[in-house]
């Protein structure tokens, strides 16, 4: 099996923090939780990857954040997009979608004499 390397994903994984936010506030550790089940098995984030990332687009005033108290009774810290994270995510929706476009018209050419990779997930 195939695995994602940590390159193709330089730059992506804000994206796909952007993408869980998008369906509202959250906190750290749902977030690692949300992204890894959207991924179905093919890649596995860590909240050593995460984290950081959180905490950029945080400098980066895409996202804010908020303590809150659980049910449990301990802190939380809940992100939430903001306007600009709102259109950073739609900007980098777009892009994604000419490069997928544009991938798939140039090497979906090739897929017939190129073998299908089986995905394996991995931890980044």
């Amino acid at each position: 099996m195939t695995r994602i390397r940590k390159q193709t994903l330089d730059g992506k994984i804000e994206t796909l923090i952007l993408a869980v936010l998008e369906d509202g506030p959250s906190y750290g550790y749902a977030i690692v939780k949300q992204l890894n089940r959207r991924c179905d098995g093919i890649l596995k984030l860590g909240e050593g990857t995460v984290y950081p990332v959180l905490h950029r687009l945080e400098e980066k005033q895409m996202i804010s954040s908020k303590w809150q108290t659980a049910e449990n009774g301990r802190p939380r810290k809940y992100y939430r997009l903001n306007r600009k994270g709102h259109r950073a995510f739609a900007e980098n929706l777009r892009q994604w979608r000419m490069l997928a476009s544009v991938m798939e018209k140039v090497v979906g050419s090739c897929a017939s004499i190129l073998p299908k990779p089986q995905l394996k997930g991995g931890i980044i």
